[in-house]
């Protein structure tokens, strides 16, 4: 008779063991052979791992996706979009086709050149080439290797070589951001503060206070509008916002530093967005006594209490008004501009759910698809001036794998394949000592 899983069991810890959070990340390192969820100067250079290295990576990401996922149990979803669909036909998509085109950019400037495109969210904002896609480049690709393998598409050892460019590539991004010590969120007491101090200060000097009543209605009414907006451009996922921080201030504050990317004209529906800047950052401060913050994988913050924005103390808003518009070209937003953003924002977001609902779900599992492909690595192909060469080389083209896969993924078999993919640790299969 086959043994019943208490599926209660592992949705409240990874493997039915280790739990969420600090204590879950203290467990996961006593548990894995060596520390490679940590970079070194030297770790980062080679091409080639061990076994020992790629395994002990592969649980901690694993654990790690545990972590990240119940965190996002509380995220919503339109209804409009089949995300679930898109994301995991997206996964397999990633990992037969990325490994490509991340030799083509570490050719195109070598390791030296990705740690220091690595450093960009410690000199700007309103940059995608931040730390959510340290996270996603790696991890998102290499679970569709999981699901590859339950799908029979590959074997556990079979692409090394791809297996090794991946984490390598996430390594080195976590690298060239945080210089060493943890790659992962989850192993920094779930703090994001990338910014450099210069450059946060002179963000935090044009800080203003929210003590009127209708000046702090307007700016949650700002975020709520400009965050909406963003989330359904990019098609029902966070991938346009990022929050960095908590930044400890004098006087028992601290901030957290929130892009929106409201005109990302990647996609061919980035009309709605016509007339909006790139992106806009709000710089949002916190009594430290009154609120608690922490930031996740994806930069997503949560709060003790949850209603951190009832408590807001100070704020101001940049725009970032091209995508390539230099950092001593930031402006503050005024509150008027602010309104007309937010307004705008508002007509935009039901403009794209009247785009979403003339669309077939195969038509937005395909846009969902460019997408979550494209946002990964889209970034930092067009920071480096070769993203018209990914396309070029068919960067967008579906891979026979993930056509073969998109049957199953959204059909009633999708829950019998990712159930033991993301909760019982199939989806990250150790290698062996054999390369292939």
């Amino acid at each position: 008779m086959a043994e019943t899983i208490d599926v209660e069991k592992y949705l409240s810890a990874f493997l039915g063991e280790v739990p969420q959070g600090i204590e879950g990340d203290k467990q996961m390192r006593s548990r894995v052979a060596v520390p490679f969820m940590d970079t070194t100067d030297e770790d980062v250079r080679r091409d080639e791992l061990n076994a020992a290295e790629v395994n002990s990576w592969l649980d901690y990401a694993a654990w790690n996706l545990f972590d990240f996922i119940l965190g996002r149990a509380s995220e919503g979803e339109s209804g409009l979009i089949p995300r679930q669909e898109y994301e995991t036909i997206s996964f397999v998509q990633q990992w037969n086709n990325y490994p490509r085109f991340i030799r083509m950019l570490t050719e195109e400037i070598g390791v030296d050149g990705l740690l220091d495109l690595a450093k960009t969210s410690s000199r700007e904002i309103g940059t995608k080439v931040n730390v959510t896609r340290n996270w996603a480049a790696s991890v998102c690709p290499i679970l569709g290797r999981g699901i590859g393998i339950e799908l029979e598409q590959d074997t556990a050892d079979g692409r090394r070589e791809d297996l090794d460019t991946i984490i390598q590539f996430g390594r080195r991004l976590q690298h060239g951001t945080w210089g060493g010590g943890s790659g992962f969120v989850s192993g920094r007491q779930y703090a994001v503060p990338t910014l450099a101090p210069d450059v946060l200060q002179l963000l935090i000097d044009q800080v203003k206070p929210l003590e009127d009543p209708e000046e702090l209605a307007a700016f949650r009414k700002f975020n709520a509008r400009t965050e909406l907006f963003g989330f359904m451009l990019h098609y029902d996922c966070r991938a346009g916002m990022a929050d960095t921080g908590p930044y400890p201030l004098p006087g028992g504050r601290f901030a957290i530093v929130r892009d929106h990317f409201l005109n990302e004209t990647a996609y061919p529906w980035a009309g709605v967005a016509a007339g909006l800047p790139y992106a806009v950052t709000q710089i949002m401060v916190f009594s430290s006594e009154k609120v608690a913050a922490t930031v996740n994988e994806i930069q997503t913050t949560f709060t003790q209490p949850s209603n951190y924005l009832d408590y807001l103390e100070g704020g101001v808003v940049f725009a970032r008004d091209k995508i390539d518009t230099p950092m001593s070209d930031i402006r503050v937003l005024s509150k008027e501009e602010m309104a007309r953003i937010s307004d705008h924002c508002q007509r935009g977001t039901l403009d794209m759910y009247k785009v979403l609902a003339k669309k077939s779900k195969e038509e937005k599992i395909r846009d969902g698809v460019m997408v979550y492909t494209r946002e990964f690595l889209l970034p930092h192909a067009s920071k480096v001036g070769i993203w018209d060469k990914f396309q070029e080389e068919g960067f967008d083209t579906m891979h026979p794998n993930a056509i073969a896969a998109w049957p199953v993924l959204t059909s009633d078999r999708a829950a019998e394949i990712l159930t033991p993919v993301l909760l019982f640790g199939n989806g990250f299969p150790h290698v062996s000592n054999i390369r292939k």
